[in-house]
């Protein structure tokens, strides 16, 4: 997810140091997730409303945990954490932002970060097709995501695809259903 979100941040005009940086930070925004239970992050069935606001936390628990650093990678990292699931059209969370009040690190991350859960099986789920994936992420674009950010991705998708057979063959972590 972090290679996408470098990727993606290339061909959005950001020059090399910052897109690694952005590499670097996004492989934290879920760092939240340690505060909630393994009893709900590998639920296999669907949440109930009071488990979806456990997991909703994960956003505020991050950038709480990653804020305290003085670090300008950590910074860039709570803003991920915290922001990750805001909606362009401002239905996301935790603070309801909108378009381009949505730091565009974020942006770009929500975009790597939801392809790369619909392509991965989870405990949840089992794995998309790709027809699927791009299906959804179209019809996200100026609802949940910034329509720049996914033309973008779907012109360097050949791209996108080449990293994600990268981890795929040489082991990314990945949940196993059982």
């Amino acid at each position: 997810m972090a290679a996408y979100s470098r990727a993606l941040a290339v061909a959005c005009g950001w020059d090399e140091a910052a897109s690694k940086k952005l590499e670097l930070a996004a492989m934290m925004h879920d760092i939240g997730k340690i505060g909630v239970s393994d009893a709900v992050l590998l639920k296999p069935g669907k949440l109930d409303e009071a488990e979806w606001e456990i997991i909703r936390s994960h956003t505020t628990v991050g950038r709480d945990i990653l804020s305290k650093s003085s670090s300008e990678i950590i910074q860039l990292a709570a803003t991920i954490a915290l922001h990750h699931h805001e909606r362009w059209d401002g239905t996301g969370y935790p603070c309801g932002l909108a378009g381009e009040s949505i730091p565009k690190e974020a942006r770009i991350v929500s975009v790597a970060d939801v392809f790369d859960a619909l392509s991965m099986v989870r405990p949840y789920k089992d794995a998309w097709s790709l027809e699927q994936i791009m299906e959804n992420m179209t019809k996200g674009a100026g609802t949940q995501f910034d329509p720049y950010i996914i033309e973008t991705f779907i012109r360097i998708l050949p791209e996108i695809l080449e990293i994600k057979k990268h981890w795929d063959v040489d082991g990314a972590l990945v949940y196993k259903r059982t």
